[in-house]
């Protein structure tokens, strides 16, 4: 069996998609594999209260630059590592190893205009590079594999799809006071619930617009605007829309009980490389609205309404149609989230560290 690096910095950073991968790879990798795995992260100045515990993790003390393209590769050859694994989509300048990458979307090459230029072209030059030097590469869903053939011409025989999963420990239907919550959070019930950062592809302006139109609904929004530049809460100030509330992050143990308590989970993002909130509300048992972008439509199915994310009166109607579920939409959704494992997941993984 190999022995195996896993940059494991996310696990100290604050929940995202992308860090919720490389969270519950660690953790079901160390379940399995403990002795084969060496988790590589560095020192962040505040660790979440919810970084995992049940984890050993080998420090590396570096600044970041120095962290990644010298003492990462210095340690993989220390430990004698026969693969390397960046979950984050890039990879040092050299390794002594195989490497492997998992790549979850291609934001910045599918629509340049979400990123400054700078960025952008940052984002794209280091993902094009770690997808063609990598040995393998991890693809969350058919739709990411096709954008890395279609847009960085990345041979499809090494690209390997590995869903994301769900901790359905802790996502799974139950009963809570959903009024109770509402007020807890400061939204007018019943309400609509949006979890995800408030950036430009989330599509929050038109969500925001059409939650108003349809009147009497709250609207929740679960994330941080990490680049300061959503302007959803400035509209609703100016409006005076108080039954819009933005919660920014809130505690990971919380969003079991959020999702449960929304009568609908909105998801309209114009591009998605897979969309794991959605497929954690669904196993909650909340009906799910998202659009039919990117690659919501693989992993939602028919146990969501989706929509054009552009056409605000079909996602009016389409909220307006989950929130009268009479349960054809939880039933379907707690039936297609029981597909996403985080178990199955690292198995998957594992199986791609071997043929690397």
């Amino acid at each position: 069996m190999p022995r195996v690096g896993f940059d494991g910095r996310d696990l100290l950073r604050r929940r995202t998609g992308v860090v919720n991968n490389a969270v519950h790879l660690a953790r079901e990798l160390t379940a399995a594999h403990a002795d084969q795995l060496v988790i590589y992260t560095d020192a962040p100045a505040l660790a979440p209260e919810d970084a995992p515990t049940e984890v050993r993790l080998t420090q590396l003390n570096a600044p970041p630059g120095v962290w990644k393209h010298v003492a990462l590769p210095t340690a993989l050859r220390r430990d004698q590592c026969q693969v390397f694994h960046s979950p984050t989509g890039t990879l040092p300048l050299w390794a002594p190893c195989h490497q492997v990458v998992t790549i979850h979307d291609l934001f910045a090459a599918i629509q340049p205009r979400w990123f400054t230029p700078r960025m952008g072209w940052q984002l794209r030059t280091t993902q094009r590079r770690a997808a063609h030097t990598a040995d393998k590469v991890i693809a969350v869903s058919e739709r990411t594999r096709t954008d890395l053939v279609e847009r960085y011409h990345i041979d499809q025989r090494k690209i390997s799809v590995v869903y994301n999963g769900v901790d359905h420990q802790r996502f799974r239907p139950t009963e809570v006071d959903s009024e109770v919550v509402a007020r807890r959070y400061g939204v007018r019930h019943p309400f609509v619930l949006c979890v995800g950062s408030l950036m430009p592809w989330r599509n929050a302006p038109r969500l925001l617009s059409a939650v108003g139109r349809l009147g009497g609904m709250g609207l929740l929004f679960v994330g941080r605007d990490i680049w300061g530049t959503d302007p959803t809460q400035r509209i609703a100030a100016e409006n005076g829309w108080d039954w819009a509330r933005f919660a920014g992050y809130v505690p990971d143990a919380d969003l079991p009980e959020l999702y449960a308590a929304a009568r609908v989970f909105a998801y309209p993002s114009l591009y998605e490389g897979f969309g794991i909130p959605p497929i954690e509300a669904m196993a909650c048992g909340t009906p799910v609205v998202a659009s039919n972008a990117g690659a919501l439509p693989e992993v939602l199915g028919d146990a969501a309404l989706l929509v054009e994310p552009y056409n605000e009166s079909a996602l009016v109607e389409a909220i307006q149609g989950a929130a009268e579920d009479e349960g054809i939409l939880r039933r379907r959704g707690i039936a297609r989230a029981a597909r996403y494992r985080w178990d199955v997941a690292a198995e998957q993984t594992w199986r791609v560290y071997e043929t690397a």
